[in-house]
Parts: structure tokens; C-alpha cells; sequence
């Protein structure tokens, strides 16, 4: 009797747990999308907020981090856009668009020899594409 009692608690949670996966991918795809309406929209500051709503339940994904970057460039935070780049590029390291715009950002800071470096790491991972 105790092992059904068991099974029968076990069984809500696992498809209450589910439920809550299905809910964050949901809710993760909405903010991303409303951030990606803010950029569009020159409102980088909400942009900040959705894409950061994102990673609170997506910790891993890389397109966030790369929105988020260039909402932070946008507003001219270049080291929060740095970081935000360098994250992408840490989860993925083919992410031509991420060294590009780190490129820029780390241009504007003023320092040019990393920049350069990220640009033609960008135009060697195009290349082998």
C-alpha cells in the first residue's frame, strides 16, 4: 500500500514539472520576441528586461545573450555589451555575428587590436562555413 501511495504522488509531480518545461520555453520565446519588438522599436532598456527575462529561464541561450549585447551597445554600456558578447561566443563559438558586433563594441571602447582579432576570427569562421 505504501508503494502505490508513492507512485500515485510521484505521478502529478513528473507531469506537473513537464507542464512548467513547456510553460518556460513558452514564456522564454514570448520575452525574446517582445525584446527583439523593443529593439526594433529603439527601446533598448525593456529590451534589457525581456532579454534578461529569457536567461532567467533559459540560462543557455545564446541568441538572448547576442540581443541583449547589442541592446546594451545600443544604449552605450560597451563593457555589459562585451560580456553579453563574450557569453555568446563561450556557448557558441561559431557565432560569426557575436565576434562581429564584439568587434565593434570593443572598437568603440578604443581598443583596436582586439577588435581587429575578433573580425578576422570572424572572417575565418566564414570562411570554413
Amino acid at each position: 500500500m505504501g508503494v502505490t501511495n508513492v507512485t500515485l504522488l510521484r505521478l502529478p509531480i513528473y507531469q506537473y514539472l513537464r507542464e512548467l518545461v513547456v510553460y518556460d520555453h513558452q514564456d522564454a520565446l514570448e520575452a525574446y520576441n517582445r525584446g527583439l519588438e523593443y529593439l526594433d522599436y529603439n527601446e533598448p532598456d525593456q529590451a534589457i528586461v525581456a532579454f534578461s527575462d529569457v536567461l532567467k529561464l533559459k540560462p543557455r541561450h545564446v541568441h538572448a545573450y547576442f540581443a541583449r549585447g547589442c541592446a546594451w551597445a545600443e544604449r552605450g554600456n560597451l563593457e555589459e555589451a562585451i560580456a553579453d558578447y563574450n557569453e555568446a561566443i563561450r556557448l557558441d563559438p561559431h557565432y560569426t555575428a557575436a565576434y562581429s558586433n564584439r568587434a565593434a563594441a570593443l572598437s568603440r571602447r578604443g581598443d583596436v587590436d582586439a577588435a581587429a582579432a575578433d573580425l578576422e576570427r570572424c572572417r575565418s569562421l566564414k570562411n570554413v562555413v
